[in-house]
């Protein structure tokens, strides 16, 4: 894992750990009626960490056959209540995670799967729309995430099992809107079911000119071997997401 990601995923976790044990550990000296202040005031927001399990594709003219792939991921949550009643709320969160798609047809000779890692940031609004008598909502939530790619590589399982190919030439980011729903079960547990869109095109020439091009031994950014042939960088890839998480 990269040096600036270790760090950056380092200094959220001691911001997690710091935010809960102060929640934890209200005044013991202050007054009462303080005390009752400091409490509702720390249940304006909610940190936590969750856990993904998605189903993703390619979407777009690049790629003649792409097929839904497996993908999870990771990472931490924040819940800021916007009025007293918690119906509306700022839903943010910082997650890795591993997505890309799977090719193949009967007989294909080349490439199997491509695989992206992502840490991605999604921002949304969080909007009551039902409850229960167990004080258990849910919530409609609506926004638009970041995602900055760090890992790529290609499978060519129906060739050479096993060979694989790193650092693609995607563009290293990525945009797309976010809606879902997000449902409380109780215990500070809550699932959530997001479909993620991509609306930017991550593809390049550079697929193309691998493909035409040699380039220096070991290297291991020569495409001539890999069929069908890549796509010149007229075409488009676009990553499409549904996901299912755990927050707890």
């Amino acid at each position: 894992m990269p040096y600036k990601l270790r760090y950056i995923l380092f200094c959220l976790l001691c911001l997690s750990i710091f935010d809960l044990k102060a929640q934890d550990d209200p005044d013991p000296n202050a007054p009462l009626q303080q005390q009752n202040i400091n409490t509702d005031e720390q249940l304006k927001t909610k940190l936590g960490v969750k856990f993904t399990i998605g189903n993703h594709t390619f979407r777009g003219t690049a790629f003649e056959n792409p097929k839904l792939t497996y993908g999870f991921g990771g990472g931490i949550y924040n819940i800021v209540a916007l009025n007293k009643k918690k119906t509306f709320n700022l839903h943010w969160e910082l997650n890795l995670n591993f997505k890309g798609s799977k090719f193949g047809q009967l007989n294909d000779t080349s490439y199997s799967k491509i695989s992206l890692a992502y840490l991605e940031l999604p921002v949304m609004a969080s909007i009551q729309i039902a409850n229960t008598p167990k004080k258990q909502p849910l919530h409609l939530l609506v926004g638009f995430q970041a995602g900055l790619l760090f890992r790529s590589s290609i499978n060519k399982a129906y060739g050479k099992f096993g060979e694989v190919k790193t650092n693609l030439p995607f563009k290293p980011f990525d945009y797309a809107p976010v809606i879902g729903l997000r449902k409380d079960i109780g215990s500070g547990m809550s699932i959530q079911l997001m479909v993620k869109p991509g609306i930017f095109d991550i593809w390049t020439n550079k697929f193309y000119e691998r493909s035409n091009n040699p380039d220096p031994p070991n290297t291991n950014v020569d495409y001539r071997d890999l069929t069908p042939k890549f796509k010149d960088g007229s075409y488009s890839v676009k990553n499409f997401s549904v996901e299912f998480s755990f927050l707890f």
